[in-house]
């Protein structure tokens, strides 16, 4: 099926050979479905795969604006169990037909289980699996799965969510290669297409970080890169309305003091938060060049199992809801970028 996928995306002008081949050495190290690879690393929108894997199975796709709002009575008629097990969303009910979102239009034991249990014909619908993951999150509170699993020793390797294929073991990395960087220039606005080219062709861990504050600097006011180490956040770079703030190299605090931060880092994944007057966490908007009170995400940035660094944001536009989902997949971009990295380093040395 993924090769299929790819000469789809080929005929269609989405994806070049040099960036199929790209996304498929990916694939064999880090595992995972194709199409969940190429949006992260950036290679095609969720339209373009949400279109093309229409084609491919046969069945219509789930629009954007269809998972935005769904009646309650409708994402009810499903039990919790049946929604957990298959990874579905209901969306609309029209007489005794049920139409599903599903990342597999084709599991027929979960059409079949579902219609039996609902007592109604049920109508597929075909979702990319991170978009089908957030309403997931949204509508049931079923948390997302990660892409990484926990092994021994600390280190982790990556698996397909639900369906396991061969994974290759990443080892830990020195946090200490994410360093202060030079004189950023920064553009109004940088697309995620572009954003992966650049994550892609980064020499080092320092141009990862640039491309990050770069993409920053087009979406939100102010935003910063630090890095983790020994209980510590240590800034690394910053901007804030389009100019780099050089103060914020060597900003410091402990994440101890900070509860949203360390919440973000036992947790592993994004926490959207509101930092008031006279909370330890306002030093870090400050050190941005931001004023309290000021909303805020954190991001965490993994490598070998270990969170080493954090991706802040803040906004007083309110667009830090509408861009977050965004900034997640720069931030696996981001990983994917210094775990490469990594890989050459460890295959230079070899």
């Amino acid at each position: 099926m993924s090769a299929k996928l790819g000469e789809m995306l080929l005929k269609v002008g989405a994806l070049s050979k040099g960036q199929l081949d790209q996304v498929l050495q990916a694939q064999v190290i880090y595992g995972g479905r194709l199409g969940t690879n190429l949006v992260e690393m950036g290679l095609v929108s969720e339209e373009e795969l949400a279109h093309v894997l229409s084609e491919q199975m046969g069945a219509p796709c789930v629009e954007p604006a269809e998972l935005s709002t769904v009646p309650d009575q409708v994402l009810r008629l499903v039990p919790l169990e049946l929604i957990k097990r298959y990874r579905v969303v209901p969306l609309a009910l029209e007489g005794k037909r049920l139409s599903l979102a599903m990342a597999n239009p084709h599991d027929f034991q979960a059409l079949e289980e579902i219609g039996f249990v609902t007592g109604m014909v049920i109508k597929p619908r075909i979702c990319p699996e991170l978009r089908l993951n957030v309403a997931l999150e949204r509508f049931y509170r079923i948390t997302r799965p990660t892409r990484y699993i926990g092994v021994e020793g600390g280190m982790r390797t990556r698996f397909e969510t639900g369906n396991r294929g061969e994974a290759a073991s990443v080892q830990p990395v020195d946090n200490r290669q994410l360093g202060p960087v030079g004189e950023p220039v920064f553009s109004e606005h940088v697309t995620i297409k572009d954003l992966a080219d650049q994550m892609a062709g980064a020499a080092n861990e320092k141009e990862v970080v640039q491309a990050v504050i770069t993409y920053i600097s087009g979406e939100f006011d102010r935003g910063g890169f630090l890095r983790l180490k020994s209980g510590k956040a240590v800034g690394v770079q910053a901007v804030a309305d389009g100019l780099p703030v050089e103060s914020f190299v060597g900003f410091e605090a402990e994440i101890g003091n900070m509860a949203h931060l360390q919440r973000m880092a036992e947790e592993k994944g994004l926490v959207l938060c509101e930092f008031a007057v006279g909370d330890p966490e306002g030093t870090l908007v400050r050190a941005m060049g931001g004023k309290l009170p000021a909303s805020a995400l954190l991001l965490p940035v993994s490598l070998g199992g270990h969170v080493v660094g954090l991706i802040c944001a803040s906004d007083s536009k309110g667009r830090l809801g509408g861009g977050a989902f965004e900034l997640q997949r720069v931030g696996v971009m981001a990983e994917l970028s210094l775990e490469m990295l990594s890989l050459r380093r460890k295959i230079q040395s070899a």
